[in-house]
């Protein structure tokens, strides 16, 4: 079976092995260099085109062979880069965040206020059964992904989703009193998915 061609997209549809490695051939560098238009970097753009391309073999079904390959691929592009630009941007801000409320102030009550808060989120911390904590310290202060805390620690992706998910809960209980203004405000950064 030819599955190079005119027919390529349809091929490719179909699950063409040959079909994807002509696409990949093909478009790899253009895709690269839309990446590099984008304002990424090289080692940005190459991760970006490496990932596009597995999204395109893993959607392989939903191409319509009917309209322009490159345009899908293209628009796939876009869709990725703009979720990794919104990944930095919050990545940046729960920094900025966690910068910021480390920083010592000159007035006195709210450095009292401040003391007081990162004594009861590390108090709040020690009363974790051993195992939630520590998968909530590799997400949330150490920003590994679920899959990556999973495999370090020997367990699944859904056991670790059910720490955090009871962390959380007990982190909301500690900051519902309403003197917690600011913690509430941190619960904003504790809620927060790690970035890949």
């Amino acid at each position: 079976m030819n599955c190079l061609g005119p027919e390529i997209a349809k091929n490719l549809q179909n699950g063409c092995q040959k079909a994807f490695e002509e696409v990949y051939t093909q478009y790899h560098k253009k895709i690269f260099g839309f990446c590099i238009k984008y304002g990424l970097n090289a080692s940005e753009a190459e991760e970006i085109t490496q990932v596009v391309f597995i999204k395109v073999w893993e959607n392989r079904s939903k191409i319509n062979p009917e309209k322009q390959l490159y345009s899908y691929i293209l628009t796939i592009s876009k869709n990725i880069i703009i979720d990794s630009f919104k990944a930095k941007i919050k990545y940046q801000a729960a920094k900025e965040y966690q910068m910021n409320f480390m920083k010592p102030v000159n007035n006195v009550e709210q450095n009292m206020n401040l003391s007081e808060l990162q004594s009861t989120v590390e108090e709040a911390l020690t009363k974790l059964p051993e195992r939630r904590r520590e998968v909530f310290e590799l997400s949330r202060i150490h920003g590994l992904s679920n899959k990556e805390i999973a495999n370090q620690l020997g367990i699944s992706t859904k056991t670790v989703e059910n720490h955090l998910n009871l962390a959380l809960q007990d982190f909301k209980e500690v900051f519902k009193e309403e003197k917690w203004g600011v913690g509430l405000s941190l619960l904003f950064f504790i809620t927060q998915s790690p970035l890949l």
